[in-house]
């Protein structure tokens, strides 16, 4: 198997240097783009896209603007630049485009986690032709509290700048996952597994706040995610995964809500899966069930 590919993408976008990473097999059968989540990076999946890869499948995968490398300077952690979470979504079909064609004739799969989850199904009502299936982990559930939320991020902006920060908006956004488990610390809501925890607790590229502009990006593609008016084509298939502990759903029912939408919105083909004693990082929890569903998903839309 070969190496894992570091190198840079120039966003059509806007000109930011976007940092990607690429694994492949010999003789890939699909191709796998993934969606990294809010204040992480790409290297956290390179396991995911190892075991990908050992089943067949090449996968590739972005830090989002704001994320990881993909940044001017490390000062500009959690902020989105232009257009925020539209400029976000763009970098993903970028490449999406850029993965097909080092593959052409492969079916894509577009895989995303938590903020990662709301951007692919943006994406999938905009782009959603260039796609052969759409997996969405780890979603947070729709809040009715995002129209209130934007309007605090334009206030917050008039004060502090669209680059300043806001421990109002950590809180809103943020404050409520680590009540769900207080005696595991503020991030012991994303995982049962203590290792992978401390791991992401010791990264100076994970756990960090947002500027007000990527909070306010944040919010404007969990309203994009969940406005019905973004329709998805019928035969779209598309599969949840999510763990039953994790507050980002923030239950059964938060979950089945979000299944429920995506069907509203109008794909035809929706398989869910929630797993007992998993939070919210599912693919990071040790698990070889939730890997080896996720392969099974896949190679049954091969075989349709």
């Amino acid at each position: 198997m070969a190496d894992i590919k570091i190198f840079s993408l120039v966003s059509e976008h806007d000109g930011l240097s976007l940092s990607v990473a690429q694994l492949a097999p010999d003789g890939p059968k699909a191709l796998v783009q993934l969606a990294h989540g809010m204040a992480e990076h790409k290297e956290r999946y390179f396991p995911l896209m190892e075991f990908l890869a050992g089943h067949g499948y090449a996968s590739i995968i972005n830090d989002h603007r704001g994320h990881g490398a993909s940044v001017k300077s490390p000062d500009d952690l959690g902020y989105f630049y232009k257009d925020g979470g539209r400029g976000l979504v763009k970098d993903l079909h970028q490449v999406t485009e850029y993965f097909r064609g080092e593959y052409p004739g492969l079916p894509l799969f577009l895989l995303g986690h938590s903020m990662g989850s709301l951007a692919v199904r943006e994406y999938a009502s905009i782009y959603g032709r260039d796609i052969d299936g759409l997996v969405v982990s780890g979603s947070p559930g729709e809040n009715n509290a995002v129209g209130a939320g934007l309007a605090m991020t334009t206030a917050a902006a008039a004060v502090h700048g669209s680059h300043g920060k806001s421990a109002t908006l950590d809180k809103l956004v943020n404050g409520g996952f680590a009540k769900r488990f207080p005696e595991d610390g503020p991030f012991g809501w994303l995982s049962v597994n203590r290792e992978n925890v401390a791991a992401y607790e010791a990264d100076p590229l994970c756990g960090f706040p947002f500027t007000i502009n990527g909070y306010r990006a944040l919010l404007n593609l969990m309203r994009a995610a969940y406005d019905t008016h973004n329709t998805v084509r019928r035969n779209l298939p598309v599969h949840f995964m999510s763990g039953e502990d994790d507050p980002c759903a923030p239950d059964r029912a938060g979950f089945d809500a979000a299944v429920k939408n995506m069907e509203t919105r109008g794909s035809a083909f929706v398989t869910s899966k929630m797993y007992p004693g998993l939070r919210h990082e599912i693919f990071n929890e040790g698990k070889p069930e939730v890997l080896e569903d996720l392969v099974k998903v896949l190679d049954g839309w091969l075989e349709k």
